[in-house]
């Protein structure tokens, strides 16, 4: 039970960082000129849906080493969230852009708390796994 409600934290998480750099913590109005935050804004929608579809396909699948795999490809679309902010596509370079005071921070901290479980949700199925087998 836990497992799954560890997997649909991660799927949050990716809709969160789908739809959080457009809606709840939004990057800077690209009105007349499109800046690099717009640019992390759409891959951001990209990177989340896939994260939340992950996070859904945990839930839903049995198997239990494929759990594990989803959930390491979930700390990595997690290192991603983080990433394209910071290092990939970036953000404005004023510290007095929205983007740098909010869409930044809320990012990494989404990307780094779907690592967070990401992880902890792998190592509790690959516990239940070796349980399994010492049951046998």
């Amino acid at each position: 039970m836990k497992n799954k409600i560890l997997a649909a934290i991660t799927a949050v998480l990716g809709l969160l960082a789908a739809i959080g750099p457009r809606t709840l913590f939004p990057v800077c109005s690209a009105a007349e000129m499109k800046m690099k935050c717009y640019y992390a804004a759409n891959a951001e929608v990209a990177v989340g849906i896939i994260a939340a579809i992950v996070g859904i396909a945990i839930i839903l699948i049995d198997k239990n080493k494929i759990r594990i795999a989803l959930s390491a490809v979930q700390a990595i679309l997690g290192l991603v969230i983080i990433l394209i902010p910071t290092a990939i596509i970036g953000v404005c370079g004023s510290p007095m852009m929205h983007c740098v005071s909010t869409t930044k921070p809320a990012l990494i901290v989404i990307g780094a708390l779907d690592i967070t479980v990401s992880v902890i949700l792998a190592l509790l199925i690959a516990r239940d796994i070796s349980i399994e087998k010492k049951t046998r």
